[in-house]
C-alpha cells in the first residue's frame, strides 16, 4: 500500500496537474509527440539576453517559473484636461421697483417657567420691593461727587432698573426680577462707597 502511495505522489509530481500546464512557459524544446495547436500562445516577452548555461540531462522534464500576465501595450488615451471655462457675464437683473419695507413682526413671545399665580404674585411683589429699594438707594447718591468708573456704573444701574420696568408691564416677571436684583446689587456698592 505504500508503495503505491508513493508510486501516485511521484507520477503525479512529475506529470504535473493539466490545469497548472496552462500557467507555465512552454520550453524550445517540446516533445515531439505533442501537437503546436495544444500550446497555449504566450507572447514573446523582451528581456535581456542572458548566457544560458547548457542542461545537462535532465532527469525529467524541465520546469518552467509562471510569468505573470503582461499588462496591456495598448493604453487608453486620457482626455487632456479642458481650460477652465468662464461663463459669459450674464447682463446685469433689472433693479426690482422699491417698496416701503413692512414693519418688522413683533418679537415671539419669550419662553420661561409657568408659574402658579401665587408664585407669580409673590415673585411680582418681590421685584416691585427690588425696584423700591434700587430708587431709594439712587436718591442716596450724589452723582456729581462720582468717578467715572461709578459714573458708569450708576449709568448701568439706571439701565437695568428701567428694562425691570419695562419687563413687568410686558408680564415677563422672571425677567423683572432678575433685572431689578441685578440693578439692587450695583447699586449696593455704590452707596457703600
Amino acid at each position: 500500500m505504500k508503495a503505491l502511495f508513493v508510486l501516485l505522489v511521484a507520477g503525479l509530481s512529475l506529470g504535473g496537474c493539466a490545469t497548472i500546464k496552462g500557467w507555465f512557459v512552454s520550453t524550445p524544446e517540446e516533445p515531439p509527440g505533442e501537437p503546436a495547436a495544444l500550446a497555449t500562445p504566450v507572447p514573446p516577452i523582451e528581456a535581456p539576453e542572458e548566457p544560458k548555461p547548457t542542461p545537462a540531462a535532465p532527469a525529467s522534464a524541465p520546469r518552467a517559473v509562471p510569468t505573470p500576465p503582461e499588462p496591456s501595450k495598448a493604453r487608453v488615451p486620457v482626455p487632456p484636461r479642458p481650460a477652465s471655462i468662464t461663463p459669459p457675464p450674464a447682463a446685469p437683473a433689472p433693479a426690482a421697483p422699491r417698496t416701503t419695507p413692512e414693519p418688522s413682526p413683533p418679537p415671539p413671545p419669550v419662553l420661561s417657567p409657568v408659574l402658579s399665580a401665587v408664585d407669580e404674585q409673590k415673585l411680582r411683589m418681590d421685584t416691585q420691593s427690588r425696584i423700591d429699594g434700587v430708587e431709594q438707594r439712587l436718591r442716596q447718591i450724589d452723582p456729581t461727587k462720582l468717578a467715572s468708573a461709578q459714573q458708569e456704573s450708576l449709568q448701568t444701574v439706571q439701565s437695568f432698573l428701567d428694562k425691570a420696568r419695562e419687563a413687568l408691564q410686558t408680564q415677563d416677571v422672571q425677567r423683572a426680577f432678575i433685572l431689578a436684583d441685578k440693578a439692587y446689587l450695583l447699586a449696593d456698592e455704590l452707596t457703600k462707597r
